[in-house]
């Protein structure tokens, strides 16, 4: 599939501020000030076309491009790493999806993450495949959004419906968020769990897609881009995109004060506050 490049950036650098230095976020982009290290993406207030942000007062719309054609509408998680991180990492972003939109049947958008070889060139996407339909099938009937996962994009390349892809479907209007945990499966092989979550952050469900070629250290390095590849809706509106290193809590007094926002569970993902940070160290749920 296409792949980005972007010559003119040699280093990119996200200042955090107040992050120790163990803190598991790399990368954090809510849309409340800017849109840095976005291309194709407008920086709009909470109730924009209806929509509230998903946090704070703002969120962003990534531009629309007609098919077949791919967008521009990606990020760097604040510029290209050629190492993969010990614990792995997690790439998150919060999507709106409007099921009572009254779109076109099968309209669609793809969102990757993609990763780099340890020289800095591009290994390969992990894509959520996703589209919009009012059909009757297996994949239910009526307004609906399904989904799959795969390692292409594109209409030529990938479809959501796919029965080998385990789609699934959501029928509710609403944030959802879609993460990709990037970790060793074992002697080295990467591995990469596509799940999709509920904004409080119950998992919907969960894709695994692993290469036996794909080895850290060897075939793999670090993260590369964040692309929502094509993007057919008239808007659509994301919020909270982020990079996290694997930084397991383990102490409850650490999650106190904030010091959640900083740690992990131990297959990388995200607390959604304090308490869901304690009640994991004391329960492991």
């Amino acid at each position: 599939m296409k792949k980005i490049t972007v010559s003119t950036v040699a280093v990119m650098v996200l200042a955090l501020s107040a992050v120790p230095v163990l803190a598991a976020i790399h990368y954090f982009q809510g849309f409340e000030t800017d849109t840095f290290d976005w291309s194709g993406v407008t920086r709009v207030s909470s109730g924009t076309n209806g929509v509230n942000s998903a946090a704070g007062a703002f969120h962003a719309e990534a531009d629309s491009v007609a098919m077949p054609g791919t967008t521009n509408d990606f990020t760097l998680f604040g510029g290209y790493e050629s190492t993969f991180p010990s614990g792995g990492y997690t790439t998150s972003i919060d999507i709106y999806l409007n099921v009572e939109g009254d779109f076109a049947n099968d309209t669609r958008f793809d969102w990757s993450s993609a990763i780099n070889q340890p020289n800095g060139n591009h290994r390969r996407d992990f894509v959520f495949n996703a589209g919009f339909y009012n059909d009757t099938d297996l994949s239910g009937s009526g307004p609906r959004f399904v989904i799959s996962a795969s390692t292409n994009a594109t209409r030529s390349g990938a479809f959501p419906k796919n029965p080998d892809r385990d789609p699934f479907t959501i029928v509710e209007t609403g944030w959802y968020t879609f993460e990709h945990h990037f970790y060793n499966a074992g002697i080295g092989v990467l591995a990469v769990d596509l799940r999709v979550t509920t904004l409080s952050g119950t998992l919907l469900h969960t894709w695994t897609l692993s290469d036996p070629t794909d080895v850290i250290g060897s075939t793999v390095g670090g993260h590369r881009y964040g692309w929502i590849v094509i993007q057919e809706f008239p808007f659509l509106a994301i919020d909270n995109v982020s990079l996290l290193s694997v930084n397991e809590a383990n102490n409850a007094t650490a999650c106190k004060n904030g010091g959640w926002q900083h740690l992990t569970r131990a297959d990388g993902s995200v607390f959604r506050n304090q308490g869901d940070c304690i009640q994991y160290v004391n329960s492991g749920r």
